[in-house]
């Protein structure tokens, strides 16, 4: 049995928190294997690079609450003036379908209105960083250095940088959401789509736990085939074929293991921290 349900809102506190909380996860593995392999290659800096495992933990801490309240604040604005995601639903489990051009559509808006976001944060403390570094540069006789950083500065403040950033933005994310929701859609409807176990709280429907395997393979499919999609463009414009099988290969087995670890953190963290909590309405 199949059923609809559109994805209205999200709550701002459970979404900030499980996320927060899972990139925080992934940020301590890739900060603790960096530090063995600096470890291995050159193990007279082990001592110094531990240092770097705080830094990156408190700096995905810090910028993942932001980035993930912001996320879910712009989805719930953007979501009472465009048309929300759709899923459909095999058995109230597997979703064996979500909305194509919607989702590429918010959510690539969502993006935008980040990168605008950040730009205009930049407009602010980049020429006082840069002007910091530059100054630092030219007392030391590094006047090429300098002059290359004026030169990067001077062409990121350009309003036609700024304006291809911000396009740019929006249209590439509009097409690889697009052509990963169709391919979802593709892999899902063969029986293969994300199994997650729902229950109903309040007005909200929670998300209990998620299948791992099944996530995991889902993952991996649309990766491995968005990754074949930027090598072959690579490749007719001039990349090398081992490229193009290393990015295929690399990015198949990288989005199985991402897709593996967010199920086992989700599902680890859920009944510790709350569970994701969202307002889906039946069609």
């Amino acid at each position: 049995m199949s059923s609809i349900k559109e994805l209205k809102s999200v709550d701002l506190a459970s979404y900030t928190i499980i996320t927060t909380a899972i990139a925080v996860l992934f940020s301590i593995i890739s900060s603790i294997v960096l530090t063995i392999g600096i470890g291995i290659i050159s193990p007279a800096f082990v001592g110094g690079s531990i240092y770097l495992i705080s830094t990156i933990v408190i700096g995905t801490l810090m910028y993942t609450v932001y980035n993930a309240f912001c996320q879910g604040y712009l989805y719930n604005v953007l979501a009472k003036k465009l048309n929300t995601i759709k899923m459909v639903f095999k058995d109230e489990k597997e979703i064996v379908k979500v909305t194509t051009t919607e989702t590429a559509i918010i959510i690539s808006m969502i993006m935008t209105i980040q990168v605008i976001l950040l730009y205009l944060v930049s407009v602010f403390v980049l020429p006082l960083l840069f002007n910091s570094v530059i100054q630092t540069l030219m007392l030391s006789g590094q006047e090429t250095v300098a002059y290359s950083l004026y030169q990067i500065l001077l062409l990121l403040s350009q309003p036609v940088t700024i304006a291809m950033i911000i396009f740019g933005t929006f249209i590439i994310s509009f097409v690889f959401v697009l052509l990963g929701c169709y391919i979802y859609n593709i892999f899902a409807n063969t029986g293969r789509g994300a199994i997650v176990n729902l229950s109903k709280e309040d007005n909200m429907t929670a998300i209990d736990s998620v299948d791992v395997l099944k996530l995991a393979i889902v993952f991996a499919v649309v990766g491995g085939i968005l990754n074949l999609i930027v090598a072959l463009i690579s490749l007719i414009s001039g990349g090398q074929i081992t490229t193009l099988l290393a990015n295929v290969v690399s990015g198949f087995i990288g989005a199985f293991i991402d897709g593996a670890l967010i199920a086992i953190f989700y599902n680890f963290l859920a009944p510790k921290l709350g569970k994701l909590k969202l307002e889906l309405i039946d069609h």
